[in-house]
């Protein structure tokens, strides 16, 4: 792959513009970018991560991970064939990926075929249509979690009622945890223009118990409706071979090709972060699965019945560092 001098300025802009529209926990988009002639470095931004639910940094690095998978698609859609290098450089720890582009030729068909959903795509945390989600679809997801080196492992009605139970009760612990309480004051609620989850995308309130986050419990949100979610989501877990840091920048990517093959087909997702936050309720999951897989997501996966609200981004330029 021979590798092109330079990058002009509009295509930084679409690059970066991309990368920012990735998901990752409480929108706090952990990420900063360098330009070396050709070569994009990601790095850990230490002031966006999670002390308290996220203590090793596995949700930082899956959201570095999805928020390159973009990069690598607009790059795509330049004409640009992309390399990856995880952890390139031992003695510089906070670069996380670094990304090779070729020379710009044509479209590159894989991944720029993906460029028209990412702005499409965005967590949703309202109730799913009673909707059955065809097999060639499902097909289609667990291919893309697989093009990644990862897994879907979509569970079966007694799994989804186990795991329904372990999340009340995580639920519960959390309810008590004054650190975490005090850590999501600083993302979630009120009013947002370029970071963490705005009032108006946290979705409705959940009559009954329903497989969905309430990122506001704890400090309460008073503009909230309230609404009956499905009793039998399409509930997903990513899994990885393996578990390390590499291993979760390879849940980012695998994460971000499946939610943007899932948008392409009107499907949306949301997030059960808590059951993977906690050790024991991790293990659970991972015991609950019944193979040595590490799980690394938690998904809600279904046709949305109503069109929620997207999360705010920071604009390309404050996350990136330096052009050389």
């Amino acid at each position: 792959m021979n590798a092109t001098s330079t990058l002009t300025k509009d295509e930084v802009a679409i690059l970066l513009t991309a990368a920012t529209h990735a998901p990752s926990i409480h929108n706090t988009q952990p990420w900063r970018f360098e330009i070396h002639g050709p070569v994009v470095d990601v790095l850990l931004d230490r002031e966006r991560t999670l002390p308290v639910a996220d203590a090793a940094g596995r949700a930082a690095r899956i959201g570095i991970g999805a928020a390159v998978f973009n990069l690598r698609i607009a790059a795509a859609m330049l004409g640009h064939e992309s390399r990856l290098a995880p952890d390139p450089d031992p003695h510089h720890p906070d670069v996380v990926a670094r990304i090779f582009l070729a020379d710009r030729k044509t479209p590159v068909p894989e991944l720029g075929r993906l460029y028209g959903e990412l702005r499409r795509r965005h967590t949703y945390r309202g109730p799913m249509l009673d909707q059955v989600i065809a097999p060639r679809v499902l097909a289609r997801l667990d291919e893309a979690a697989q093009a990644e080196r990862a897994t879907l492992r979509w569970l079966d009605a007694d799994e989804a009622s186990q795991l329904g139970e372990l999340l009340r009760r995580v639920d519960d612990t959390e309810l008590h945890d004054e650190d975490r309480l005090h850590e999501r004051l600083r993302w979630i609620g009120g009013d947002r223009s370029s970071d963490g989850v705005e009032e108006s995308a946290l979705g409705p309130l959940p009559i009954r118990p329903a497989f969905v986050r309430d990122l506001s419990t704890g400090f309460g949100s008073t503009h909230r409706s309230q609404a009956v979610f499905e009793q039998r989501p399409n509930l997903a877990v990513l899994c990885t071979p393996q578990e390390d840091a590499a291993a979760w920048l390879r849940a980012g990517l695998a994460l971000e090709r499946v939610l943007l093959v899932a948008t392409s087909y009107d499907l949306a997702a949301s997030f059960l972060h808590q059951l993977l936050e906690h050790n024991t309720a991790r293990a659970a999951v991972r015991e609950l699965l019944g193979d040595r897989s590490w799980p690394q997501v938690v998904m809600r996966i279904g046709y949305p019945a109503h069109s929620g609200h997207s999360t705010s981004r920071r604009d390309w330029r404050e996350s990136f560092d330096r052009w050389f």
